[in-house]
Formats: C-alpha cells, sequence, structure tokens
C-alpha cells in the first residue's frame, strides 16, 4: 500500500548553499545562538525548506532530520512560549512565531514523509517494514505538533493535518505496526501517538483554557494504550456516546450519530475509551480535595477538576440546552475584572433619564453607548457583532485590530444598545480566525455588577483589589463576588467597601474558579 502524502517537488540544482554532510550539517545546527529564538528559527526553517526540495536520497535526508531533531524541538517550544497564553489577538510578533513554529513543524513532517512515499512506492522494498516505524513516528508527531499550535491560540487546524494523521494509521493497521514504538526516549508506540492526536481534539481544545490543552495531552502520554479502534460497534451502546474515525477523510473523529447524518468517510473507525475512561476514574477517586467543591467548580486548572470534566465529556457528550437565535446586532464589550469595575462605575453615574435620550430621533434604534474617554480607550472598550443569542448566552465576532483581548476563563463586560447596565459573562470558547478575526461563545452569569473593592481582615499586607458584587439570579440565590483569582479561601473574612461605606462579610461556597477570577458566595460577617 503505496501512501499518498503532500511532498514538495524535488528540483534540480537547489543544493546550492545546503550542507547535507553528517557532520558539517551537525556543527551547524549546534552553533546556531537558542537565545536568539526567531533569528534562529528562521534559519532552520529556510534549510529544512530547501532540504525537502532538494534532490537527495529519503535516508540521507532522514539522516539529517534526526541531527536536526534535538535542536528543532529546542525551538518550537521557544516559538510556542511567544505566542501562547496571551489574550488574542495575536501581535505582530506573535503571529510570525506562529507561522516559524508552524512551518518548522510541517517542513519536519514533510523531511519524514518523504522517506515513507519513496519507501511505500516501490514494488520490492526489502526491509522496508523495519525502516519505516521511526519516519512514520516523526511524521506523526510533527504533524501532532501542527494541532497543538492550533489548539494553543484556539485555531482551526490545517487543511490535511488530519488526511495524513488518519492515512499513516490505516498503514500501520494494515501493515501490523501499530505497536512498534521506535522512539525509546518517548516510550510510545504508533497506535498511542495517533490515539493521543484523536482523543486531544475529542477534549473540546476550543473550550479549555490556556495551558490545559498540554495537561491534557501530558495526562494521555502517561496512560498510554488504554485507547482502542475497533470495526465492530458494541452492542447496546448508543450512537451518542460513541465516536466515529474516518480514515479516509480530512477531520477529527466526531460522534457517531453525527456521521451517520453525515457519512463524509468509508474507512470507518468506532475509538473507544473505556479504559481510558476507567483509568481516569481510578486516578480521580485516589486524588485528594473535596469532590462536593469539585463537582460545584467549573473551569479549574485543578488537575483533579480537569480530569472530572474530561470524564464527562468523554462519556456523556454535551449536548445543547437552549437555541440559538441568528442576531446581527452590536454591543459594547470589555475584558477582566479591573476594566468591568471602571466601566460600571461610569455607568452607575449615567442619569436613568439617558436611557430614553439614547432614541434616535424620529426612529425606535437605541444608541449603542461606548466611554470614549481616554482612560476607558487605554483599559480597552470596542464594538462587537453578535453572530446569534440564547437565554444563557452570545456568539460575537470581530474584526482584527480591536483593542480588547480574551481568552478562554476570562471574564467579560457585555453593553446592550440603550441600556446602562454592563452584563457580566464568562469566555466559554474562542476561535482566532483566518486573518487575526475573533469569534468567541459567551455564558452570563449575572445581568449587572456593582463594583467594590475587597481585602482580606487577616494576613492582607494591605492589598486591596477591585472586585464585582454579582446580583442573584434566583431569589433562592445569595448575593456573590467576583474577584481576581486565588481571593477565595472558605469562610475566610473580608471588608468590601464602596462609595457607600464598608462592611465585613464571610466567603462561603467557591462557585466558579479560573486562570482569570474567582466566583463564590458570602455571608454577612
Amino acid at each position: 500500500m503505496a501512501l499518498a502524502l503532500s511532498v514538495p517537488a524535488q528540483e534540480k540544482n537547489s543544493l546550492r548553499g545546503l550542507e547535507i554532510r553528517p557532520k558539517q550539517a551537525r556543527e551547524w545546527i549546534e552553533s546556531l545562538p537558542l537565545t536568539r529564538t526567531m533569528e534562529s528559527a528562521r534559519a532552520v526553517y529556510e534549510h529544512l525548506s530547501l532540504l525537502n526540495r532538494a534532490v537527495i536520497p529519503a535516508e540521507e535526508r532522514m539522516a539529517l532530520g534526526e541531527i536536526y531533531h534535538p535542536v528543532l524541538g529546542t525551538l518550537l517550544d521557544e516559538l510556542e512560549h511567544v505566542f501562547a497564553y496571551n489574550p488574542l489577538p495575536l501581535s505582530y510578533k506573535q503571529r510570525e512565531a506562529l507561522d516559524l513554529a508552524r512551518g518548522l513543524a510541517l517542513e519536519t513532517a514533510c523531511l519524514y514523509k518523504h522517506f515513507i512515499v519513496e519507501t511505500t512506492s516501490k514494488l520490492l522494498a526489502f526491509g522496508a517494514k523495519k525502516s519505516l516505524p521511526l519516519p512514520i513516528f516523526r511524521a506523526m508527531r510533527s504533524l501532532h505538533r501542527v494541532l497543538l499550535q492550533s489548539y494553543m491560540i484556539y485555531h482551526p487546524a490545517p487543511a490535511g493535518v488530519w488526511l495524513e494523521l488518519n492515512q499513516m494509521y490505516a498503514y500501520c493497521e494494515q501493515e501490523g505496526l501499530l505497536d512498534e514504538a521506535p522512539d525509546a526516549s518517548v516510550r510510545l508506540s504508533l497506535l498511542d501517538v495517533y490515539a493521543i492526536a484523536l482523543v486531544l481534539s475529542l477534549s473540546d481544545p476550543y473550550r479549555l483554557m490556556q495551558r490545559e490543552v498540554e495537561k491534557v495531552r501530558d495526562l494521555l502520554e502517561h496512560s498510554p494504550g488504554l485507547v482502542a479502534l475497533i470495526t465492530q460497534l458494541p452492542e447496546g451502546v448508543s450512537a451518542d456516546k460513541l465516536y466515529s474515525v474516518a480514515l479516509d477523510a480530512d477531520r477529527a473523529p466526531r460522534l457517531l450519530s453525527l456521521e451517520l447524518k453525515d457519512r463524509s468517510g468509508q474507512a470507518l473507525r468506532a475509538l473507544d475509551l473505556s479504559r481510558l475512561c476507567e483509568h481516569m476514574q481510578e486516578r480521580l477517586d485516589t486524588s485528594s480535595g473535596n469532590r462536593e467543591a469539585l463537582s460545584r467548580s467549573r473551569a479549574t486548572h485543578d488537575t483533579a477538576d480537569l480530569i472530572g470534566r474530561l470524564l464527562r465529556l468523554w462519556s456523556d457528550p454535551p449536548k445543547r440546552q437552549f437555541r440559538r437565535n441568528p442576531a446581527e446586532n452590536v454591543v459594547a464589550v470589555c475584558s477582566g475584572i479591573k476594566a468591568i469595575v471602571h466601566f460600571s462605575a461610569l455607568a452607575e453615574e449615567e442619569k436613568p433619564d439617558l436611557e430614553k435620550a439614547a432614541i434616535r430621533s424620529g426612529d425606535t434604534v437605541p444608541l449603542l453607548r461606548i466611554p470614549d474617554d481616554p482612560l476607558s480607550k487605554r483599559i480597552g472598550v470596542e464594538k462587537w457583532l453578535v453572530l446569534n443569542q440564547s437565554p444563557s448566552g452570545l456568539r460575537l465576532h470581530n474584526e482584527p485590530g480591536g483593542a480588547v483581548g480574551v481568552t478562554v476563563g476570562e471574564v467579560v463586560g457585555v453593553r446592550f444598545a440603550g441600556t446602562r447596565a454592563w452584563n457580566i459573562g464568562v469566555v466559554r470558547w474562542l476561535n482566532l480566525l483566518a486573518g487575526n478575526e475573533l469569534e468567541f461563545g459567551l455564558e452570563f452569569i449575572a445581568s449587572g455588577a456593582h463594583p467594590v473593592q475587597i481585602e482580606p481582615t487577616i494576613a492582607s499586607n494591605g492589598r486591596v483589589q477591585d472586585a464585582l458584587k454579582l446580583p442573584p439570579i434566583l431569589e433562592s440565590e445569595g448575593e456573590k463576588l467576583l474577584t481576581p483569582a486565588d481571593t477565595f479561601s472558605d469562610l475566610r473574612e473580608y471588608e468590601i467597601s464602596d462609595a457607600a461605606g464598608s462592611k465585613l462579610v464571610r466567603a462561603t461556597t467557591l462557585l466558579e474558579k479560573t486562570s482569570s477570577f474567582d466566583l463564590f458566595q458570602f455571608t454577612p460577617s
């Protein structure tokens, strides 16, 4: 079975300025100044690009790839620290680092794909079966890294990546290579590498907070051999709880029920996650911590909570609670507690009768009022387009070049036209689109907020922080405090103050914790 992987065409006379002698190539790449990440990464990318288009035996090209392998890993790590873990959209420097990292990973994959294509296309390839596991392993890992980079910035995967991963798995399955573990330093089989890519895509990476996708990858890499792909579906299992993999399609796995409605491939496998879920459940059961608190907390950076969310996702995929209604209105958006405190305070100073004045003369369309004083502009507020709306949230879109940065798990303020209040929501998913455009899904947690300052009464070291007091959504609920991350401590006493004075309160129930905020209930102290 010859693999139809995409590789660049080889060009004659393309060896000029290209070092292909092993000793000299090693000296060259080890001499690169790794402290100058962008400069060195650009030099390696240009070298790999030329190498993949040069007329050179596949064995020699692959041998050079093994020489470059350690330095490539270091450069990719450094580049990813430049463009990941920041609010989106990307800056120019971050976009440049992303393009370089993606280019390096794709060119590295091409280097090994050359060997795979040439070897599998030979009619008589003696010993080919023994020589293929390592290049397939390296190519799969490189393509998986491209996917991981996309997840880090909530960007769609490049076209063709899933198709090639699926094809290489199908070849290994046919040739009996799935159990091969060619890299002793990693100790993963070819099946493990493929399975990690599949399961990571099913962890809802566009809803994970920054750094959580790497945590999921690490969990999976430390739990090898627990995922199976099967051709026969288990009896009595609902199609809404099984995932399918189309080996001849360019897409990630999806629910089997969706596959049955819209079939995109013929070579289907069912993904069996039962052993993985059992292993994760055992780990969760043995972990320390308050189980009741974990069950109430959402989107935290706690490993036990992350495993709990993954188990719920893999064993019982969520269904939409509310219907989304298309919309084309515009709202004002700001991001972060400090920004919401600022704009909520300005809104409280506005006179109520200004709402009526916001109606255009002779029109019934309310005006969207956005503060435009220098401080407000510096803090960041702008118009976003609402694509659709449900009782629980919004889907928002913005053109590139915006002043408001967002990330999953961040709290944002939303102001509708003709209103004074800033609605409070949390970013639940995020997509960075082509051209640096952004879309995100917002879940509302309050219809307004009152700005306050909060200070622990014991061992505070004078640390006074901005916070927001949120009204209850239901009559049975109490008031809540939205504070910077790591403020909450169970039954701790705080002093909260505003223009009307100050009072002592005691924290009771932690409702949600993310890398950006704590949300908890309180009672008078």
